[in-house]
């Protein structure tokens, strides 16, 4: 009974700590033991003391459902567009509904924990996982990830930020040493994970990666020291399953759950059993968070899972629509779009995503969906069957003789486990088609950029990346112009894959001493390794670029990229007008322009706000994003937009002093449509 009383939610969470330590008291070594190595997909039920065992469940773009499980609850989980799509969208709160409705899900589910959100920063094209995450840009990843958090945990359920840190690729990525600097990861690589602290995240996932010499899931600099102390994190902290070696490591380390069964801790098992303050440290942080959040008190009561969310579905439908709508990135328009859907003449819908009826990625960020439509299926809805030629490699004379040709281009695979090629599949379909028909319009259905030599020639081009179950029929409303394109680039698209930082990293030799361990079997490849031997080598992974990535590598090094980062076109026009910059209390900056729907339709503009430091002590970009707000206005409608600044759009990490930092002098402030099409240009003296 006084088990029972400890594990419920106290009105004050600092109360938590407190009832997590009696409740300590209570659990043998060996209990303690089950809980910080996990089940598999959970946590472990303590049944002597009624402590529930708690359920996982991958990823971010909805619940995956996996049909061999004998103990699912749910048969069908809603595709939503994946994260890099949502984040398209420029639009924190409809990434809070997203995270909601996600959320539902899970208690429907009764899922407690959602692996998810990720939020490693996109440094390069060809990273696999780049669909799971949000972006190149650390401001913009926080405000998505900030929303996130916020929206999935308002239903009850907990979210795992991932991956703690630099798993910026995908090849080799456990035997991955990224050699990082301290300003890099302040600035660049951290910034989405401390939003996420801010905002409430209950629990944070480490990587596969080294960083610095030391695997993540057992590297107390960077867990202990950097995560714990410097951005403050006080939730759970789990490993990514079977990604750590060292049991010793792991209990000094600061992570909380090794994952998925404690593989690396098992040797130490009868030594556990005498006791270990650190086993203590990592049982109680687990017993603190399922205490504070309400997740042991809600499940111990059989109140956890709500079924009845099962009705909310058709709103979670609606809602992934609109992500669509509203993160389908419109790159280039040549006056082909919007098509009319009437007319003569053939429609030619050909690649080889045209008949793709699973619009997910791959790997633990793959969600089936229910009432899947292929983009081909959706065609011949919208246009006839009479008019719609389906081939997914046409012949030359069927790509001349088209009205119009729609080219769906991706990846069979992309997703966890390797990187991608740069270059697409149907990149030689892609250059036919545009030689042969001067109204091909082509449609990525990729995790980032391609090979794009094709570009000048096509009569437009559209980023779909994976928009789930309402990806196709949304795709056909940006097409046919029933939905005005509004989504935005979260990325740079590089026209060669040189240009950007980093492309020769999957070319790195491994290094010349072995690792010997029998804890390191590995069947997936992940590893530079000798099985025979039970060696594995590591390869190391110098960021040199430091925080010159993305845009900002691309400005410092005067690279003009194919699409820039914050480039999409609307079916309408705007015009900005009337900047006005002044100085308010505490420090802050505020700025004020007129934006107007000069178009005749209405239209949604996403205004950015870029700030550069003229003079510097120490290497800065020539501009970083720093704010943003997307406005719907009618034709002909006019609107005052303000935005804040504070101190941290002006700061930067001084790795001498250990601190942020604002040194005085003149900043510019560039406002605009995209990184490289600025309309209002002003300044402030700090």
């Amino acid at each position: 009974m006084k088990a029972m009383s400890l594990l419920k939610r106290p009105a004050n969470p600092s109360a938590a700590g407190e009832q997590a330590e009696a409740l300590l008291k209570l659990l043998t070594n060996d209990e303690k033991f089950q809980l910080v190595c996990g089940t598999g997909m959970g946590t472990a039920a303590i049944p002597r003391l009624g402590i529930p065992a708690l359920h996982f469940t991958d990823a971010s773009a909805g619940i995956r459902i996996d049909p061999r499980a004998k103990d699912r609850r749910i048969e069908k989980s809603t595709a939503f567009p994946c994260t890099l799509l949502l984040t398209a969208t420029w639009n924190p709160a409809l990434v809070f509904d997203y995270a909601h409705a996600i959320g539902e899900e899970c208690r429907a589910a009764g899922i407690h924990v959602l692996l998810g959100p990720g939020v490693n920063i996109y440094r390069r094209s060809i990273n696999g996982r780049n669909f799971e995450y949000m972006g190149e840009d650390p401001w913009l990843a926080s405000r998505m990830v900030e929303a996130y958090v916020r929206g999935f945990q308002s239903t009850g359920a907990l979210a795992t930020v991932k991956h703690y840190v630099c798993n910026n690729s995908d090849y080799k990525r456990k035997s991955m040493n990224v050699l990082v600097d301290e300003r890099a990861l302040h600035e660049i690589y951290t910034p989405a994970f401390q939003a996420a602290i801010n905002a409430g995240v209950w629990a944070l996932m480490t990587s596969y990666n080294q960083v610095n010499g030391e695997w993540m899931g057992q590297n107390k600099e960077m867990v202990a020291g950097f995560l714990r102390q410097q951005l403050g994190f006080q939730g759970i902290v789990m490993t990514d399953w079977v990604s750590t070696w060292d049991g010793k490591k792991i209990l000094a380390s600061g992570i909380d759950l090794d994952m998925p069964n404690g593989r690396a801790l098992q040797p130490l098992k009868e030594q556990l059993r005498e006791g270990n303050p650190d086993l203590d440290r990592m049982a109680k942080e687990l017993l603190r968070t399922f205490i504070a959040s309400g997740v042991y008190e809600a499940e111990a009561a059989q109140q956890f899972q709500e079924i009845e969310m099962l009705r909310q579905f058709p709103g979670h439908v609606a809602i992934a629509r609109k992500v669509n709508d509203e993160g389908i990135v419109l790159l280039q328009n040549n006056g082909v779009l919007p098509l009319p859907s009437d007319g003569a003449g053939t429609i030619l819908v050909c690649g080889n995503s045209a008949e793709r009826r699973e619009l997910s990625g791959g790997g633990s960020g793959h969600v089936a969906g229910y009432d899947l439509t292929t983009y081909a299926e959706e065609a011949v809805k919208r246009f006839g069957k009479e008019r719609v030629l389906v081939n997914a490699t046409p012949t030359d004379e069927q790509l001349r003789s088209a009205s119009a040709v729609l080219l769906f281009a991706g990846f069979p695979q992309e997703g966890e486990g390797n990187n991608r090629p740069f270059t697409l599949p149907d990149d030689a379909l892609i250059s036919r088609s545009v030689q042969w028909n001067p109204k091909t319009v082509v449609f990525l259905v990729t995790g980032g950029g391609v090979a794009n030599d094709w570009a000048d020639h096509a009569a437009g081009v559209l980023f779909g990346a994976y928009g789930g179950q309402t990806g196709a029929p949304a795709a056909f409303d940006i097409l046919l112009g029933k939905v005005n394109p509004s989504g935005k680039l979260p990325f740079t698209m590089e026209k060669r894959v040189a240009d950007t930082v980093g492309f020769r990293d999957d070319q790195i030799p491994p290094n010349s001493t072995p690792l010997i361990s029998p804890m390191f079997v590995d069947k997936k490849g992940s590893f530079f390794s000798d099985k025979k031997n039970e060696a594995v080598f590591t390869y190391d992974v110098p960021y040199k670029e430091g925080v010159f990535v993305g845009y900002r590598w691309f400005d410092a090094k005067s690279i003009v990229p194919r699409f820039p980062f914050g480039h999409g076109l609307s079916y309408t026009t705007f015009a900005y007008s009337d900047l006005k910059i002044s100085r308010q209390s505490g420090g802050r900056v505020s700025v004020e322009f007129t934006l107007e729907n000069t178009g005749g339709r209405p239209g949604a503009e996403v205004a950015q706000l870029y700030v550069r430091d003229r003079e510097s002590s120490v290497p800065r970009p020539p501009k970083e994003l720093k704010a943003f707000q997307k406005i719907l206005l009618a034709p002909g409608e006019r609107r005052m937009v303000k935005m804040e600044l504070g101190e941290e759009a002006f700061r930067f990490w001084d790795p001498a002093a250990g601190r942020w930092s604002v040194e005085p002098g003149d900043f510019d402030l560039f406002v605009g449509s995209s990184s490289r099409d600025f309309r209002l240009t002003g300044s402030v003296t700090l």
